[in-house]
């Protein structure tokens, strides 16, 4: 097995069409390249332990004096979400992109969908009609 190390050059991202699943490829500078299949769950893991390695980094940075760490808060600006039904369950599942490329899973019952677009709704300005 060849356990040179690289540096990340490149790194591609697909999802199934039935949503089941997602392909991710890491390609290094020297064009060496691993790919990897995933479920919803093992991709959700994967993009928290990015996130906690992240903020570790920054954390790191921040306490050599090395760089400007984010501060951490309990909001995140939303960039990108993404939501289905999931039938078997009867939940609503989906994740939230910030805009820092933080990932949150949501999981939540129709009800509760309703209710928080409803609130959204509610709080949202009137559009326009220019």
């Amino acid at each position: 097995m060849d356990n040179a190390i690289g540096t990340l050059d490149k790194f591609h991202l697909g999802v199934s069409a039935d949503g089941e699943s997602c392909v991710m490829v890491f390609i290094d500078e020297a064009q060496r390249s691993i790919n990897c299949v995933a479920n919803y769950t093992e991709f959700n893991a994967f993009i928290s332990s990015l996130n906690h390695a992240a903020n570790e980094m920054a954390r790191r940075r921040s306490a050599l004096g090395d760089g400007e760490a984010s501060p951490r808060s309990d909001t995140m600006n939303i960039a990108s979400a993404a939501f289905q039904l999931n039938q078997d369950a009867g939940y609503i599942e989906g994740a939230l992109l910030g805009d820092a490329g933080e990932v949150i899973g949501i999981r939540m019952c129709p009800e509760v969908a309703c209710q928080l677009t409803r609130a959204m709704l509610m709080s949202a300005p009137a559009a326009s009609t220019c």
